[in-house]
């Protein structure tokens, strides 16, 4: 009853919740008839770009584990820490956990298995 008023009555509020963001673009047709159109807004960074970046980079550390074998990985880990920030935060990101560890050294065991090692 006495709350703050955004100048929209309580019907129309209703009309927009289900909307969410939305921008109209307005242009006309060939005759002169002036169409608008509503366009949902896009987000700028959608989810599932994060999850497929994250999935990449535990790909590209899988392999190069893999390739290199667990001693060569780590000596490179241990010369990325004592290099510059850009360097150690790659560090960090590369670190391999136990699981994914684990996870290389099955996936380096198959490719002695098909001689491509």
């Amino acid at each position: 009853m006495f709350g703050i008023s955004l100048g929209i009555k309580p019907a129309r509020r209703q009309s927009f919740a289900g909307h969410g963001r939305s921008v109209s673009v307005t242009s006309f047709n060939h005759d002169g008839m002036e169409i608008v159109r509503v366009r949902k807004e896009r987000r700028w960074l959608p989810a599932w770009h994060l999850v497929f970046f994250v999935y990449m980079v535990m790909l590209v550390r899988l392999i190069a584990m893999a390739d290199a074998g667990p001693a060569a990985y780590a000596n490179r880990i241990a010369q990325l820490e004592a290099g510059t920030v850009l360097e150690r935060a790659a560090a960090k990101v590369m670190y391999m956990d136990p699981v994914s560890r684990s996870i290389a050294n099955e996936v380096r065991a198959g490719l002695r298995k098909f001689g491509t090692l």
